[in-house]
């Protein structure tokens, strides 16, 4: 490629310098010969070569010198190219440099070519370019740069910057390859010379000059262009970026930033220079420090000093201060850099503290101008800020809010219109200052944008310390002791419906837990990183530890201004985050002062103390009410509260009230929040070591549940967004509840966790976190005060979890602190008892606290005076304690867990007993307790399952306090057992306690069945029953069913099968009592309680509810089809009559109630017709499954004739689901039997009963998919029954299943989604396999079946079908399936005699032959071929070819002549097709092929059949009619078409001429078919026509006496006079048209089409040899007048009428007049047509005796 492109180039020059330039061409030429000299290999070869020859370069450096842009392009074109292929002669490298420098003032092309030759010329000559020529490549760069065309000069200027990088890199690349070689020169410094090799001087003498352009000064090494400054300051910021490491180790490069870098930016920042200039110093500064502050300090304090003094005030433009800023933002992103600057200059005491002094300006910074920052007493969003939600709009109502408290202008907020702020949106830039590289001026920057910086840095100092502390707090544990570390007691997220979940794998040890010892993670505090002297990071941890120590003041007074500016939520989230993270890293270090200093700011920012001071005298106003507890006043302390009081944030805006703003209106907002939850993350993480700051952790907690309870108080109940607290005027949207909501979630959480991880603490740290609690919250009354009469009945809490909403009333109230302070202390107890229950549980109760917690607790729990809230909290409490010892005894020794399980449960069963005695009224609030109770009951048979040992008795007392009985009825008429007892209709006092104590019972039978005591078990059934009969709740019964399906495969485990016989003679079907055999009898104890289980579930099949009755009957017949193995006759015969009969007998009765109410009920009665179908269904598979055994029992005769008039009942509901489920079950139980003396012939002749008088009737409410269905089930009946009745079966009994089955066919309906236009549906492919399965040896059958198969083929095409059946079917698929079956069936009872006797064959040919002359009229054709009337067709014909011969033989006269008039039918419709309905002709074409072929065929069927004697002449006539119609080539006009009587009345008639020529028929293969088939008729079949006959041979061949003719041919003749007349007219028809047309065309030829019908029937007739009978003789004498005057010897009427030439005499006088318009034809007729027409008339001629002799 290169060769080419340097011969084409040379070629150029050549051609270019003929004239001018003469040295040029020759050096040109020259090389052009030298290269085409060289050999053709490679790329690489062809550089070397051209490498070594010096001399042919010349004639590029010649057009370079000539200052020609077209030669210097051409030239410095092939040497970019030589460069980039390595093929430039080294020795020729300065004068290629000069030529360029010489080309660099040329054209814009030539100047890019020179830029894109310079980099590679660099690195591809690297060893050569040094000193003067890299100056001089470095030079022409400049000069490029120079050009005032912008593409150029940018070009340049980046192409400058990469040669000096490249220049740089060779520095790093002689480092790397050989770091020892020889130095070659020194250069000059302040420290003194410094030696140095090639690349390292070239780059200290190139970065030197250029240095020397940004000062202004003169380069002594490049002789650079004037670069701009800027320029030249990108290129040294470039080089220091990229470079760094070479400025570190090069000893003159270190001179040069020394001498030169830092002067320049400390001249730069002191002066007052441009914003271009200052950018790139100041970029240049930031990548100083980054790189190289640890190497040049000294040099680097007055740069920093100078940023941290031009952040003051305005003393700087306000961008060179943000410039400023974004330095130390990149410092400060550093955490080693800012760290180092830490040690470098603020604990060194001789030079500045540029830390200190930076921190604060930071202060001065956020404290100069206020209102930019919207300073206020309450930190919100910016005024107009989008983007940050609900939290804006709650910030601002509670500022708005504020205004108007009792707090006055000193309270709770100041209320600014339009503050500034600090936000993303508005304060910061997409792009930072410095990076701005392309403005010229300084960029409009917000004047908030250095105090966005601000916050940015203060994020940066925390994220660096924590990272450079933190993470040597924490323990390091090895993988194994991390994989066996216990898991925490509990998650904030945790529900307490669910208490300690994570408790049960404390440790993984195997000992039991009560009885070790307990030992507490010393792991959980904290290590000081100050006391790891021997981490290689503990330098860094001391220089961090003093930068806290000294600095926290000026971070402390930045952070907590901004804390009360108005700033987005992202800024404000990450300053709290700062804060968190400055304070744990001062924890980490016990630096406690600070430490403190950070969460008091926290605490007041998270509740501001005004807050509490309002509230506290909010409460102790008087205004005529008596204080009331908060009802929800649990708070941020509980668990509990993550779905109470925060879920009043989410309710429907329907709900919303206008509340008008009261003076105490105290709130939190979701930034209040953000803090406290940052507080407990504090309190989380330094927990252990916080000592007596826990008082200021949980104080904030305290004023901040306060605060919460009293805004709670203030809202409408369940509707927090109604509160006036959020602004009153406007109010708040979803949105902004739900950003507080999630708020008050995640402190909650951190709430949780943290006191959670108390169970982590050593014991001192745990003794102090309880001091704490207890100083805080000790000693508060729980009892609510005396309320007034209207208080107290306006009081209503909910007692159902998880929503229990404050009870509100309409009156004023406010909050009763103490009664909160009470709940906050109880809180407290729940948490830390629930995070060290194992600390508690190993202990002795007194120790513990355990005697002294249980009784305090129940009596708070049931107490009628305590406030909702407070007995919810201590029930909770209870019930997690109680469930944590239960757990805690899992392992322990039999004796233990026992006394234990009895305590636990007795607990439960005594605050149960208070709660329900007799003089006490239950309230709404006790049925909390109530479900407080069932769910601590669950719990605990959760976590024992089968190691409970004891309190069954307490177990199901507390489970059936839950219903309510209202009907009660003894089963056995005694109250002997109460087990016997079995309410009929039982209600749950509410659906929650009964979901509670339902999921108690499966317990009961899932985990403890197995230790579950004998005498349990009954107990246990009539629980389930309860359960199973309630109204509440569906799932609960539906669940408990599948439960009895358990509990009965439990008990059949027990069942002694031979107890079941004896239980059958005891137990009655009508009425049965197994409490009464249970004590009669120990040993078939639970033989009858599984009865009873049976007919529990027999009695729940009755329930009004589908849903359930349809389960109970499901699981009645799983356990009939589980243990049907296992049942002896009599068992057999004691279910089925005692449960299955009854279950049936039952349903009807359900059926009939359901029908009575008729349509008005639709839905009632369908849901009864699928529970019958599923018992059917039931049944059929348990009588198939068992038959063998069911069929042995000595009743199975009884047991069979009641199955059937139980199925002919259901039958009798006309309904389709129960007809098919009927006929279903009938199908399904005959299958099993392998032949019919199993059933016997009763029981079958009674299934053939209903069969054939109970065809599947239905209701107009059926669909098709049910009817379509249930005649499926009828068929499948029929295909059992037949097998099992096949030999017995008579004509009778085939004739009835061929007319039901005909039946069920029509009246099917089409399914949805489908047609049967190309598939079948299942009814019909099953009526047709049945069909094909019938006996036909029975005398009568083939007729019978003939017929149906014929019907079935035909029923697509039935008119009426529609109208009298009413059917959406098409029956195309069965038509289409059903004709092939019908040829074959003739085919196999072609020698039965009955079908050509009857009108079985006739029927079906006429029903194949309603297709065929369909045709295209038929439009359901379907997709798969063939078509229907091909199918037809050929099934006609196959029929045909074998009944026809048969029926000669077979038949009568009579029955043969109904099978010729089908055949004329079917061979009519075979011919003509009606068009009108096809677009396509390809179609045509291809379909009259197929006609062709079948109409030839059947053709030759038929004519010797035709010729009969015995075929009438009606016959006859209508083939050759059939014939004519169909041979019509062009349509005739009306008055030409003949009556079939005597079409030769009008043979001479001419019409009147017509100039629009009618098309000729799409199907004239089938006319001229059909015309040579005409021709065929009347021709002599024993003279071969001659086409120029002699006049002797025709006198000769005359007869001179009629026709003298054999029988065989008089017969033949019959046909011929039938067509002779058909044929003349046929014939006549072209000759007519072309009389009547041609004239009127005048030059215009006659159409083709017509041409060639003229001419085939003008050759045919001439050649034609009739037979002389065939034509009449009136119209072989033509007018008579003709033959009057010849010589009798040559012919004469007499001899014409004899001759085999008869038809041309007949068309004599129309040939004649065809031949006067063809000679009157304006420029001559047609040759051809003429020709035909005299040899016409010659052979007309020769007929009449008249022609030219031989």
């Amino acid at each position: 490629m290169t060769s080419q492109i340097l011969s084409n180039e040379l070629t150029n020059l050549i051609s270019e310098s003929k004239r001018k330039n003469t040295d040029l061409r020759n050096a040109a030429d020259k090389s052009l010969q030298d290269l085409k000299a060289l050999p053709s290999t490679s790329e690489q070869q062809l550089a070397a070569d051209l490498a070594r020859r010096l001399n042919f370069v010349n004639p590029f450096l010649l057009a370079c010198s000539t200052r020609n842009s077209r030669l210097a392009g051409i030239g410095v074109s092939c040497l970019q190219r030589l460069v980039a292929s390595h093929g430039l002669p080294k020795d020729r490298l300065e004068e290629v440099l000069e030529a360029f420098k010489e080309s660099a003032q040329l054209g814009l092309d030539v100047q890019l070519k020179i830029l894109q030759a310079l980099p590679p010329l660099l690195q591809g000559y690297a060893d050569e370019l040094q000193g003067e020529l890299l100056a001089s490549a470095l030079q022409v760069c400049s000069i490029l740069q120079t050009v005032k065309s912008a593409a150029v000069s940018n070009t340049a200027a980046a192409t400058l910057q990469q040669l000096f990088t490249a220049v740089y890199e060779k520095v790093a690349e002689e480092d790397a390859t050989d770091p020892d070689g020889p130095y070659v020169d020194e250069v000059a410094t302040e420290d003194g010379p410094i030696a140095v090799r090639t690349a390292s001087k070239d780059a200290y003498k190139v970065f030197d000059d250029l240095c020397l352009l940004a000062e202004g000064q003169k380069p002594q090494f490049v002789l650079f262009a004037a670069l701009p400054q800027p320029s030249c300051l990108e290129i040294i910021e470039a080089i220091l970026t990229t470079h760094s490491r070479i400025f570190g180790t090069h000893e003159e490069q270190k001179a040069i930033l020394r001498l030169r870098i830092i002067p320049l930016i400390t001249r730069c920042l002191s002066e007052k220079v441009g914003f271009t200039v200052s950018l790139r110093i100041f970029r240049i500064l930031s990548v100083v420090l980054r790189k190289f502050v640890s190497e040049l300090p000294t040099d680097c304090e007055i740069p920093l000093g100078l940023l941290n003094h031009m952040l003051d005030g305005d003393v700087v433009p306000a961008w060179k201060r943000n410039l400023c800023m974004e330095i130390f933002r990149s410092i400060y992103a550093d955490p080693r850099l800012f760290l180092e600057l830490y040690a470098q200059y603020d604990s060194v005491e001789d030079r500045k503290p540029i830390l200190k002094d930076n921190f604060a300006a930071f202060v001065r910074l956020a404290t100069e101008k206020p209102a930019k920052i919207g300073l206020g007493q309450q930190s919100t969003a910016p005024v107009g800020q989008a983007g940050t939600g609900g939290e804006i709009s709650i910030d601002h109502a509670a500022v708005e809010a504020s205004v108007a408290g009792i707090i006055g202008t000193g309270g709770l907020g100041v209320a600014e219109v339009n503050v500034p702020g600090i936000s993303v949106q508005l304060s910061s830039l997409k792009t930072p200052c410095l990076d701005q590289l392309d403005k010229t001026e300084a960029p409009i920057v917000p004047e908030t944008y250095v105090y966005s910086l601000v916050l940015t840095c203060l994020n940066s100092v925390a994220d660096g310390l924590a990272k450079c502390v933190l993470p040597l707090s924490i323990h390091q544990v090895s993988k194994e002791r991390r994989r066996r570390k216990p898991k925490g007691t509990g998650d904030a997220e945790e529900s307490p419906m669910s208490p300690d979940p994570d408790s049960r794998s404390i440790e993984s040890s195997t000992r039991p837990i009560l009885t070790r010892s307990m030992s507490y993670r010393k792991r959980s505090v904290p290590l000081n990183p100050l006391e790891l002297t021997a981490s290689s990071s503990y330098a860094m941890v001391k220089v961090a530890a003093s930068l806290i120590n000294e600095c926290w003041p000026a971070v402390l007074a930045t952070c907590s201004t901004f804390l009360y500016a108005a700033l987005d939520a992202e800024y404000y989230h990450a300053l709290v985050r700062s804060i968190q993270k400055f304070t744990q890293a001062a924890g980490v270090l016990r630096l406690s002062t600070p430490r403190d200093a950070f969460l008091t700011t926290l605490g007041k920012a998270a509740v501001p103390p005004n807050l509490t001071s309002a509230i506290v005298s909010a409460a102790g106003a008087p205004n005529g009410e008596a204080p009331r507890v908060y009802t929800n006043a649990k708070g941020l302390l509980s668990v509990d509260s993550l779905v109470s009081q925060a879920s009043t944030l989410s309710v429907e805006k329907s709900r919303r009230q206008s509340v008008s703003i009261e003076a105490d209106a105290p709130h939190l907002t979701t930034r209040n929040l953000l803090c406290l939850r940052a507080l407990i993350n504090l309190a989380i993480a330094l927990g252990p070591t916080l000592e007596s700051a826990w008082s200021i952790v949980l104080e904030t907690l305290q004023s901040a549940d306060i605060v919460l309870a009293a805004f709670s108080n203030k809202s409408t109940p369940g509707d927090y967004r109604a509160s006036p607290q959020l602004g009153g005027r406007n109010e708040v949207d979803s949105a902004s509840a739900s950003n507080l909501n999630t708020e008050i979630k995640a402190v909650q959480a951190a709430a949780s966790r943290m006191f959670d991880n108390t169970s982590d603490y050593p014991d001192d740290a745990f003794v102090q976190v309880l001091k704490a609690t207890f100083n805080v919250f000790f000693g508060k009354h729980i009892t609510s005060p005396p309320t007034s009469p209207i208080a107290e009945e306006s009081q209503h809490p909910i007692p159902i979890l998880p929503r229990r909403i404050g009870s509100i009333s309409s009156l004023p109230t406010a909050v009763n602190v103490q009664s909160q302070e009470y709940t906050l202390a109880l809180t407290k107890i729940r948490e830390v008892s629930r995070a060290n229950h194992l600390r508690l549980a190993a202990h002795e109760p007194e120790v513990s606290g355990w005697d002294f917690l249980t009784s305090e607790l129940i009596k708070i729990s049931t107490s009628a005076t305590a406030v909702h809230a407070v007995r919810t909290l201590a029930a909770d409490i209870l019930r997690e304690r109680l469930f944590a010892t239960a757990d805690a005894t899992r392992k322990e020794d039999s004796m233990t867990r026992r006394e234990i399980q009895r305590r636990v449960l007795s607990t439960l069963q005594s605050e149960l007993d208070i709660l329900v005695e007799d003089d006490r009224r239950m309230k709404e609030n006790d049925h909390y307790i109530h479900e407080s109770i069932l769910e601590t009951l669950k719990d605990v048979l959760d976590v024992c399952g089968e190691s409970l040992l004891d309190g069954w008795d307490s177990v199901f007392k507390i489970i059936t306090s839950v219903f309510e009985r209202l009907d009660d009825s003894h089963t056995n008429g005694s109250n002997s057992d109460s087990s016997a007892r079995h309410p009929t209709s039982v209600r749950l006092i509410s659906g929650k306690l009964g979901r509670i104590a339902f999921s108690s019972v499966q317990v009961v039978y899932s985990e403890c069945r197995l230790v579950l005591p004998a005498r349990f078990l009954s107990v246990l059934n009539d629980t389930l029953l309860l359960f199973a009969l309630q109204l509440n709740d569906l799932n609960m019964s539906l669940t408990t069913i599948s439960i009895f399906q358990d509990v009965s495969e439990f008990l059949q485990k027990q069942v002694v099968l031979s107890e079941l016989e004896t239980l059958h003679g005891a137990v009655s079907a009508e009425d049965m009592s197994p409490g009464i055999v249970i004590k009669e009898s120990a040993q078939v104890r639970v033989s009858a309680v599984w009865l009873s289980l049976l007919r529990h579930l027999t009695s729940i099949a009755n329930d009004e509810r589908s849903e359930v009755r349809n389960t109970a009957v499901r699981t009645i017949l799983t356990i009939f089809d589980h243990y049907g193995e296992l049942l002896s006759t009599p068992a057999w015969s004691l279910l089925i009559t005692s449960v299955l009969f009854k279950l049936v007998d039952t349903n009807i009765e359900a059926q009939r109630r359901a029908q009575s109410k008729g349509v008005s009920d639709e839905e009632d009665s369908q849901s009864w017709d699928g529970s019958s179908k599923i018992i059917l269904d039931g049944i059929a598979i348990i009588f198939s499954t068992f038959l063998e055994t069911i069929s042995r029992t000595t009743d199975f005769s009884s047991l069979w004739q009641t199955l059937m008039a139980y199925l002919e009942f259901y039958l009798s509901f006309r309904s389709h689901s129960l007809n098919a489920s009927v006929f279903r079950t009938l199908s399904t139980i005959m299958s099993r039997a392998p032949e019919a003396s199993l059933l016997g012939k009763p029981a079958l002749n009674r299934v053939g009963s209903i069969w054939a008088n109970k065809i599947p009737e239905g209701s107009s409410s059926d669909n098709a998919e049910g009817k379509q269905e249930a005649f499926l089930a009828y068929t499948s009946t029929l295909r059992e029954l037949y097998r099992l009745t096949k030999k017995d079966m008579t004509s009778g009994q085939i004739d009835t299943i061929t007319d039901n089955l005909e039946q069920c066919i029509r009246e099917s309906d089409a399914l949805s989604y489908s047609a049967d236009v190309d598939y079948l549906t299942p009814l019909q492919a099953e009526v047709l396999d049945i069909v094909q399965q019938l006996r036909t040896d029975i005398t009568g059958a083939s007729s019978t079946i003939l017929e149906l198969k014929g019907t079935l083929a035909s029923m697509a095409f039935d008119e009426d079908k529609d109208e009298i059946y009413k059917t959406s079917l098409t029956f195309v698929a069965l038509a289409k399936t059903a004709m092939p079956s019908l040829a074959k069936f003739v085919e196999q009872q072609s020698d039965e005699k009955e079908i050509y006797t009857g009108d079985a064959l006739t029927s079906v040919l006429d029903s194949l032959a309603r297709p065929i002359e369909l045709k295209y009229g038929w439009r359901k054709e379907g997709s798969k071929p063939p078509p229907p009337w091909q199918l037809a067709t050929s099934t006609a014909l196959d029929i045909l070819q074998i009944a026809v011969p048969k029926a000669k033989l077979l038949s009568t006269d009579e029955g043969m002549q109904e099978i010729l008039m089908r055949a004329t039918r079917i061979a009519r419709g075979i011919a003509q097709a009606d068009l009108s309905f096809v677009s396509s002709r390809k179609k045509v074409q291809q379909d009259v092929e197929f006609d062709i072929e079948s109409f030839t065929a059947l053709h030759n069927l038929l004519i010797p059949y035709l010729n009969s004697p015995t075929v009438p002449d009606s016959i006859q006539a209508s083939y050759a009619l059939l014939l004519f119609n169909n041979s019509i080539v062009h349509a005739p006009e009306p008055e030409e078409i003949p009556s079939t009587a005597s079409p030769l009345d009008i043979i001479y008639n001419i019409r009147f001429g017509r100039t629009s020529d009618p098309p000729p028929s799409p199907r004239r293969k089938m006319s001229y078919l059909c015309l040579n088939f005409l021709l065929d008729l009347v021709r002599s079949p024993t003279t071969t026509p001659n086409p120029n006959p002699t006049h002797e041979a025709i006198v000769s061949s005359t007869p001179t006496n009629g026709p003298l003719l054999p029988p065989e041919e008089q017969t033949r003749t019959r046909l011929a006079q039938a067509a002779g007349p058909h044929l003349l007219y046929r014939a006549a028809l072209p000759l007519k048209a072309y009389i009547a047309d041609q004239p009127l065309r005048g030059r215009m030829p006659q159409p083709e089409s017509q041409r060639q019908e003229l001419l085939f029937v003008l050759r045919a007739m001439r050649t034609l040899a009739s037979k002389p009978a065939a034509f009449p003789e009136t119209v072989a004498g033509g007018d008579g007048g003709a033959t009057t005057g010849r010589d009798h010897r040559r012919g004469g009427g007499g001899g014409v009428a004899a001759t085999k030439k008869k038809h041309l005499v007949a068309l004599y006088p129309l040939v004649v007049k065809a031949l006067g318009v063809a000679g009157r034809v304006p420029g001559g007729a047609d040759e051809e047509v003429l020709e035909e027409l005299g040899a016409f008339l010659d052979e007309a001629g020769l007929g009449l005796g008249v022609g030219m002799g031989g």
